[in-house]
């Protein structure tokens, strides 16, 4: 007789717990909450908060689109290199992209503009918080105030826009010099070599990948590359096919 293990499971003396009364319906449609000092509460929050006047709202939403703006428009390394060329160019390409970012988010550029923020957005401020009129008699003030954390604020956001700028560029700048370097280097002959590049994802590519997926020896071209990198690409398939079979030297 085979032996029931429902009983072992499941026994049979078991009881559910009772059911949980209804919350009783509150008169009022609001939340409990026990009793506190409101005004001191609020002081405090106030006190620990940046965001208590209007100009300073306007100046940080101001200052990030001008670090979204720099992050957006600024590269590091060029990757827009539409021609073959010599070491020696393409180094001067590298040279010049990193001086227009150096001039792009220099003291003429970048923290010029942040400065102007800051500066128009507290001109009407007055004293306070945020007066930027601090004299030497007032430093010990400016230490224990909320203009230092507000600059502090904003010098942490522009470090921030730094670090995820090298981050896009270098990403940028690997995947576009993966883009033109074969996985394997087939020699058959002195006449016939061929070159496997393997489908690279695109960066941000949701597409379905399959990493068995390779070409015949040519740089794979896809519907969604910019319009310089299908046409530099074909320069290198039409070179590549040219010098697949070479005319014989004798």
């Amino acid at each position: 007789m085979a032996k029931d293990y429902t009983t072992e499971l499941i026994p049979t003396n078991l009881k559910l717990p009772p059911k949980q009364k209804p919350k009783e319906v509150p008169y009022f449609g609001l939340v409990p909450i026990p009793p506190h000092d409101f005004p001191e509460q609020f002081s405090t929050f106030c006190f620990n908060s940046l965001f208590i006047k209007p100009e300073v709202i306007t100046a940080m939403v101001e200052i990030r689109a001008e670090c979204n703006k720099v992050l957006a428009e600024n590269r590091i390394f060029n990757t827009k290199l539409r021609r073959g060329m010599k070491v020696e160019e393409f180094k001067q390409h590298q040279s010049s992209s990193r001086t227009s970012l150096q001039t792009a988010t220099g003291q003429i550029g970048w923290c010029d503009k942040l400065t102007k923020i800051i500066k128009a957005s507290f001109k009407a401020v007055g004293k306070g918080w945020f007066n930027l009129s601090v004299s030497e008699d007032e430093k010990e003030s400016y230490e224990f105030g909320k203009l230092k954390k507000f600059l502090s604020l904003v010098n942490f956001m522009m470090q921030d826009t730094v670090l995820n700028l090298a981050k896009v560029s270098v990403s940028e700048f690997v995947e576009y010099m993966n883009d033109f370097i074969p996985e394997e280097t087939l020699i058959i002959s002195a006449a016939e070599v061929q070159n496997k590049f393997q489908k690279k994802r695109r960066f941000g590519d949701d597409s379905d990948w399959d990493d068995s997926e390779e070409s015949d020896g040519d740089l794979p071209i896809e519907d969604g590359e910019l319009p310089w990198a299908k046409e530099l690409k074909s320069q290198i398939n039409k070179e590549f096919s040219r010098n697949k079979n070479p005319e014989p030297l004798f």
